[in-house]
């Protein structure tokens, strides 16, 4: 025991043991960086009765103090997958629709949707030598909205036409938590900044219209939209500390 003390007063005295934990205690400088991120989603509970995959581009702004993240994001997402034909009672036999000059056109579903909100988090180093890298958590709340897209591209079809349009969307949003878990790294040279992981939101939404014309309803029901899937992306750095070294 003795000689254990006797060793840990020698590595405590010695000043190059001294300097490094210095410098490993060295506060971060705090930091503004962007972040441009793609995604790639599944849907769940009531959101997949109505939409199928989906992809969507994210850009979000954050301030990191320390290990500790805070910020805000917005992202736009999309598909082509629709598991909800609004336009079923229009269609033939052939599922076709017919336009008012009474040959078929073309009419196209799709998704599209949006959420914004704030964000707080951390990111934990793994290696020593890599301050700045780490497993990055995050979570967020703010606001989910989402409809069917009706696009009749020839404008053939009445019943499509202006606010007619919005009987058929199904437009619905509502309050939104989202959940983030992966890696984010920060390179020295200050380019490659990357950060991937699995996302997950819910939605906790309403529709938006007093009334849908193809079931000639009216939908009050609450809704739980999930989302969850991959999201990788790159981030730009803007401030470094007094002397421009970026720490990492």
């Amino acid at each position: 025991m003795r000689i254990l003390i006797f060793l840990l007063m020698i590595v405590w005295a010695n000043p190059f043991f001294a300097q490094e934990k210095t410098a490993e205690e060295k506060p971060l400088p705090n930091m503004l960086h962007v972040n441009f991120a793609y995604g790639f989603q599944l849907p769940g509970a009531d959101l997949a009765d109505r939409f199928g995959t989906n992809s969507n581009m994210n850009v979000g702004t954050q301030y990191m103090v320390g290990k500790f993240i805070f910020g805000a994001e917005g992202e736009l997402f999309f598909s082509d997958n629709i598991k909800e034909d609004v336009l079923a009672f229009m269609r033939t036999d052939d599922l076709a629709i017919i336009g008012n000059e009474r040959e078929y056109t073309n009419v196209l579903l799709g998704e599209r949707g949006w959420y914004v909100g704030a964000l707080g988090g951390a990111i934990i180093p793994v290696f020593p030598n890599a301050k700045r890298s780490g497993i990055r958590f995050t979570l967020g709340v703010g606001f989910m909205q989402h409809k069917i897209s009706i696009r009749d591209q020839a404008g053939e079809v009445t019943q499509l036409m202006g606010e007619y349009k919005k009987g058929y969307d199904r437009l619905t949003n509502g309050l939104a938590i989202k959940e983030f878990i992966g890696y984010h790294y920060f390179s020295k040279n200050r380019l490659i900044n990357v950060f991937a992981g699995f996302e997950f939101t819910q939605g906790f939404t309403k529709s938006r219209r007093s009334f849908n014309y193809d079931t000639m309803m009216r939908d009050d029901s609450n809704r739980l939209d999930l989302l969850q899937g991959i999201r990788i992306g790159w981030t730009l750095p803007f401030f470094y500390d007094a002397d421009d070294k970026f720490y990492y």
